[in-house]
């Protein structure tokens, strides 16, 4: 694998995030307009990468291939959730209140897991995942692997993250986000799990780097849902806070998986 101008960019941009994120943590501030800046870069960070993915899918001859479709709707996905996050950006850094719960955020964050699913569905596809269907072992993963990520999203988002309670409570709206959320998450983890464990084999040359950096950076972004949650009903949450951190390295791990399919490397 190449580096090109697209993952240059990546890596230049979450250097300075790690940076101003370090920053943060020695000035030990959590409520100044810093704080709400940095949550406003990793929303730029997702915008922008998703675009420069759209370009890229376009030199796959972009919904015409199996690979096109991948970059395409992962690409969405991405850029999706960053206009998320640039909203939630909006309520804080222009208008000065609390993020509501739903807002216009969520329709962001919610749109990008079904846009990951279908562009992780088509790269399934581009990377012969089906051959591995063929045999007991593809058959066995295709039923224990779903299984596990959701004994891992019940553990880490229901049990640690929820302290094992779930309340019920609030409009429709509230009431399905706080179901689609979770399900969301294990979604993202089962479809990163299938992926690596059903192409591994048969993953070579120019694909196999970027679609083991995809599935690490889904991994990476449960991780960073979870923590989120946990902060969150701890109450500990702030604009700047590590699981911050961890979006930018998630996003960034997301999209320099998709930048590394560019045809044009350097």
């Amino acid at each position: 694998m190449k580096f090109n101008k697209y993952t240059f960019f990546l890596i230049g941009y979450l250097i300075q995030n790690i940076i101003f994120w370090v920053g943060i943590q020695f000035s030990k501030i959590t409520d100044l307009p810093i704080n709400l800046l940095y949550s406003f870069s990793n929303g730029f960070l997702a915008t922008v990468a998703g675009l420069m993915g759209l370009l890229i899918a376009k030199n796959w001859g972009g919904s015409k291939s199996a690979v096109g479709r991948a970059i395409l709707f992962i690409s969405l996905g991405t850029t999706s959730w960053g206009i998320g996050t640039l909203i939630w950006s909006y309520y804080n850094f222009v208008l000065h209140v609390p993020v509501p719960y739903p807002s216009w955020a969520d329709l962001g964050y919610a749109l990008a897991v079904p846009l990951w699913t279908i562009g992780v569905f088509y790269l399934s596809k581009a990377t012969g995942a089906k051959f591995s269907l063929r045999h007991l072992r593809g058959k066995l993963m295709l039923i224990l692997l779903p299984l596990l990520a959701a004994v891992a999203s019940y553990y880490f988002l229901y049990v640690i993250a929820r302290k094992s309670s779930f309340v019920v409570e609030g409009g429709l709206l509230k009431i399905f986000l706080d179901f689609y959320y979770p399900l969301g998450d294990w979604i993202i983890l089962t479809v990163a799990f299938l992926i690596f464990g059903l192409s591994l084999q048969y993953l070579g040359g120019r694909f196999r780097w970027p679609v083991m950096i995809l599935i690490l950076g889904f991994i990476f972004m449960f991780i960073s849902d979870f923590t989120f949650s946990y902060t969150t009903t701890v109450e500990s949450y702030y604009n700047g806070h590590l699981v911050d951190l961890l979006f930018t390295v998630a996003i960034f791990v997301i999209s320099f998986g998709i930048t590394s399919f560019d045809t044009k490397d350097t």
